[in-house]
């Protein structure tokens, strides 16, 4: 535990973390929103109708050129600013110093390989998004079971568990009648997760580490 608690603050002094103010916070909560409202415009804009049981969000990336297309590539932007920011932000938070660098390759690699998606390379930015994804969730999760953050690890655990099903529904295409919806949740789900950490970490300050080491 005091190794620990010494790496954290070696971490915190290299970096001088300081937590950003709720305002900068709220910006990534705020682009999440507003990518979030172009989707779903995007979707009453589809020629001949967006089906929610049968559609995915790449039918709109990859549908017609006109206004549907262009809220829908707007909206996957914004969202993956908005969460590369919040991976940025994670990568420097104390707690989470063991797995930094994976968490920051990771995390901001998946988010600006998914922006690629609105290319015409979208299955292969889609798979490469995936496998960093998998890299930045795999290292939060190990950084959250060593700092004892329980209850984020078993929501990070079924977030990830969602994901690789999803992935494994896709690239099998068996029970593909459930991926929309897998889809759909698995994305909300990660974000509210990574917005959660975002918002709740760092919990140790640089004096109190060094009270207790």
């Amino acid at each position: 535990m005091r190794l620990q608690l010494r790496r954290i603050a070696s971490f915190q002094a290299e970096y001088s973390y300081e937590n950003p103010e709720m305002p900068v916070k709220l910006l990534s909560v705020l682009g999440i929103v507003v990518a979030v409202c172009c989707l779903g415009f995007a979707t009453t804009l589809y020629p001949g109708g967006f089906d929610w049981n049968r559609d995915f969000i790449s039918t709109l990336l990859r549908g017609p050129a006109g206004q549907a297309r262009m809220f829908a590539d707007v909206g996957v932007l914004i969202f993956c600013l908005s969460l590369g920011l919040v991976f940025a932000r994670l990568a420097k938070v104390p707690e989470l110093s063991p797995t930094a660098k994976a968490i920051r390759i990771g995390g901001i690699g998946s988010m600006v390989y998914a922006a690629m998606s609105i290319t015409p390379m979208h299955d292969l930015m889609v798979s490469i998004s995936l496998v960093f994804l998998v890299v930045a969730l795999f290292a939060l999760l190990l950084a959250l079971k060593g700092v004892g953050e329980t209850a984020f690890f078993i929501a990070g655990c079924c977030c990830l568990a969602v994901l690789l099903a999803s992935a494994a529904v896709y690239y099998s295409s068996i029970f593909v009648a459930v991926l929309p919806w897998a889809q759909r949740v698995s994305f909300a789900g990660i974000a509210v997760w990574l917005v959660a950490l975002d918002w709740v970490l760092p919990r140790v300050q640089l004096g109190a580490i060094e009270r207790m080491s």
